[in-house]
């Protein structure tokens, strides 16, 4: 089997979902390409997205909201991405004749929904990366959703989508988060404040809180140099460390104590699987905002933007209430098979066509 698996690198999960998607494939003896032609389109699309978040963050929720509940402005969204399909995919198409294509993004959902319409043997998935169904993930010519939590569900089915066509799968994750114990291995391990790849929210903030703990702290910045430097410039206690990218990340938050920051949903698969209580300190406003909620009410993270000294000092106790019905939690809805079950499902759709 081809599988070509479509991502744009707007947001950082969206890749992470991608490349876990392509390890299954491969692990199972797939043709797999791994499919970035959509990014030069998407420049525009990505500065405004990068520019709102961070200087107009009102703007973009009330612009998020918006695109959701408009149906005239979904329509001029997939037909612009539509075209953007026609006018550049055909050649990828050509070039590598896939049986199915995996989209972690909406832009890239739609665009090869164009290629979807002209060649009916094409099959076409949409691997949702967040934790709700904006407008803009439908598309009516896809075969298949992959989803994580059962408001998914139902919001597809809100939209028309047949529930033979939803997988209720859960977010592809890296095939390295199967592995190893389900809680923390070490009862005093550190705090876990990650970064993120966007540098969005005030870590400077939330890690001078967390270093007033009695309780050694990792910064993690990843990529994100300019975070890393910027956290650097200031003198911290010695438990308190500021790391950049670490190629160790599933065994890091296995070890963890505690987690914090921001709600990615690939980054909430992640700490699931990894079975360690988490706090929310900040958030992108719109599908971050969504995510914080639905994870709170399945007991998967708490808010701690207000109050986290005490959160974190709750959540650090053993046999606190909260720290065990959040483990609970996440033992309950933790998916680390989720991009094997996605490829297992590709076979029987494309026997069947």
């Amino acid at each position: 089997m081809k599988v070509l698996i479509a991502s744009l690198p707007i947001g950082t999960g969206h890749d992470i979902a991608a490349r876990a998607l392509t390890e299954s494939c491969l692990t199972r003896g797939f043709e797999v390409e791994f499919s970035h032609h959509l990014v030069g389109r998407a420049r525009w699309e990505t500065a405004m997205y990068f520019l709102t978040i961070h200087r107009l963050p009102a703007l973009y929720a009330a612009a998020f909201r918006q695109a959701d509940r408009s149906e005239m402005v979904w329509r001029r969204h997939r037909q612009n991405w539509r075209r953007v399909g026609q006018n550049l995919l055909d050649e990828v198409y050509q070039a590598h004749r896939p049986d199915v294509v995996l989209a972690t993004h909406p832009f890239a959902l739609s665009a090869w929904a164009a290629l979807r319409e002209r060649r009916p043997s094409l099959r076409l998935v949409a691997v949702l990366t967040d934790l709700s169904v904006h407008r803009f993930w439908f598309e009516p010519l896809a075969d298949a959703y992959a989803v994580w939590l059962p408001e998914q569900v139902e919001e597809l089915r809100r939209y028309g989508v047949p529930s033979e066509r939803i997988w209720p799968t859960g977010i592809p994750i890296r095939a390295s988060f199967q592995n190893g114990n389900l809680f923390s291995r070490y009862r005093q391990g550190p705090i876990i404040l990650l970064g993120g790849g966007l540098g969005f929210g005030p870590y400077y903030r939330i890690l001078k809180q967390l270093s007033g703990l009695p309780h050694p702290v990792l910064a993690i910045c990843g990529h994100n140099e300019k975070l890393r430097w910027q956290l650097d410039q200031h003198r911290w206690p010695e438990r308190v460390t500021v790391l950049g990218y670490v190629d160790h990340m599933p065994e890091l938050l296995r070890q963890s104590r505690m987690v914090v920051g921001k709600p990615g949903g690939v980054t909430a698969a992640e700490v699931a699987q990894s079975q360690v209580p988490w706090v929310v300190t900040h958030w992108i406003p719109g599908q971050e905002q969504i995510n914080r909620d639905r994870l709170i009410a399945h007991d998967l993270a708490v808010r701690g933007d207000t109050n986290l000294q005490a959160v974190a000092i709750e959540l650090l106790r053993d046999g606190s209430f909260a720290r065990q019905k959040m483990l609970e939690g996440q033992r309950l809805w933790a998916r680390p098979l989720a991009a094997d079950h996605i490829v297992e499902r590709l076979a029987g759709m494309t026997s069947k066509s």
